[in-house]
């Protein structure tokens, strides 16, 4: 369900060494030169996915607060492939996993414990994609339902002017025979849509890096490649002003209700959600007439105010009942039909034998003790008593890559509780 996140949160008061592991972008003019954090970026010890660390400090009590945030791709640095996602039964999982990599991530750069926690009590979410795949029978079909949903959300565009209609930007591109559908918001949230399979083997580099597979996950890729190559990919952006309204901003907020309560908000917004009956005793008297004369064929648009116009459309809409702009004349019917099709609850499930393939009840619980045994080996340098050696000399050779490639125990950049007695 999850397939990307941003989270940020205090680590506590700005410390001089906070700078020592991140990246620094240096910029010099007239023999001087200053430097300052950017995009630090740090692989998954699973799967090698890059997670994103920025740093930057704010001001807060009279205190300087040092700050951070963390962007996990979170099936990619988890699982090792972003191909397909299992559903919210399983957002508690995606949540312990999204925990242990955020400190994961902040370890490497250096910070301790205590900042660390105190990031994750305090965290709120800038970001969070929701991702879900409607199956088709036919690459034709896929194409065709691509079709639609941009004519739908363009439809919708163009009733931009109008104050409640939320839909701001729709952009369509077509690059090597493959579709891809941006659209924006009003309050800045996007929904993507996309043929998965033609984004993956795209020919350029970029596309190959980004959508890499795990090797433990590539002598099955095909499969699963296989079995997802007519579908649409659909991903719901939401951002932090809409996730702080809704009540989500701390992933401990998370619950499959509450986040299906998310993409149901979405679909409300931009009016896909069209199910329901006509309640014609829930809108004022005046809406009512207004309602009436448009059914008799007034063109009601010219003889309101703007504003008196969009209220008692506002209302009728909310009721249940008929779009009074004449623009919105016939898309009813077509958002209906695209708003059924791409609906959640009638999203392609991951088949039985591809559930050791998603981040899952099948696969989560042992990345997750792998995870916290890996941050013990890190602080403590306790390596876990694993009974069978090929696999504890397997989780040792990973993460001791992993010590290294970061310079977790090094003794000039390291930070000193970072380094175990005798390292």
């Amino acid at each position: 369900m999850i397939d990307t996140l941003l989270v940020k949160g205090p680590l506590g008061p700005h410390q001089t060494h906070h700078g020592k592991r991140l990246a620094q972008m240096s910029l010099g003019r007239f023999s001087s030169e200053k430097s300052k954090p950017t995009v630090t970026y740090v692989n998954s010890p699973l799967t090698g996915a890059q997670m994103e660390v920025r740093y930057w400090v704010e001001q807060a009590g009279g205190l300087w607060i040092a700050t951070a945030s963390v962007r996990i791709p979170l099936a990619s640095a988890t699982i090792g492939q972003n191909y397909a996602h299992a559903g919210p039964a399983d957002i508690e999982l995606e949540k312990r996993c999204a925990g242990q990599l955020a400190k994961i991530a902040l370890t490497a750069c250096g910070f301790s414990q205590d900042e660390i926690d105190n990031f994750i009590k305090h965290t709120s979410t800038d970001l969070l994609e929701l991702t879900w795949h409607t199956e088709t029978k036919s690459r034709n079909a896929q194409r065709n339902l691509m079709k639609r949903t941009r004519e739908a959300f363009d439809s919708l565009r163009a009733l931009s002017s109008r104050h409640d209609a939320f839909v701001r930007d729709v952009d369509f591109r077509e690059k090597n025979n493959a579709c891809g559908l941006l659209v924006t918001l009003k309050t800045g949230d996007e929904f993507r849509q996309y043929q998965k399979y033609d984004q993956v083997v795209a020919k350029m580099n970029k596309g190959k890096s980004k959508y890499a597979v795990a090797p433990s996950i590539r002598p099955r890729a095909k499969e699963l490649l296989d079995a997802i190559d007519t579908h649409d990919r659909n991903e719901i952006i939401l951002g932090a002003d809409t996730l702080a309204k809704l009540g989500l901003s701390h992933p401990a907020t998370w619950t499959p209700e509450s986040l299906r309560g998310a993409i149901d908000w979405f679909w409300c917004t931009v009016g896909l959600n069209v199910e329901g009956s006509f309640d014609p005793a829930a809108i004022g008297d005046a809406a009512r007439q207004t309602l009436t004369r448009y059914e008799a064929g007034e063109a009601v648009e010219q003889s309101l105010s703007a504003v008196t116009f969009t209220r008692h459309r506002q209302e009728i809409l909310a009721a249940g009942g008929p779009d009074i702009d004449p623009r919105a004349a016939g898309l009813g019917d077509k958002l209906k039909s695209v708003g059924r099709q791409l609906s959640y609850d009638k999203r392609w499930r991951v088949p039985s034998e591809f559930r050791d393939l998603v981040l899952c009840d099948v696969t989560a619980p042992a990345i997750i003790e792998d995870l916290k045994q890996g941050l013990e080996y890190v602080w403590e340098g306790v390596v876990p008593d694993i009974s069978d050696a090929p696999t504890r000399d397997a989780w040792l050779a990973r993460w001791s890559k992993f010590v290294q490639s970061e310079r977790l125990w090094d003794q000039q950049f390291g930070i000193q509780a970072l380094v175990p007695q005798g390292a």
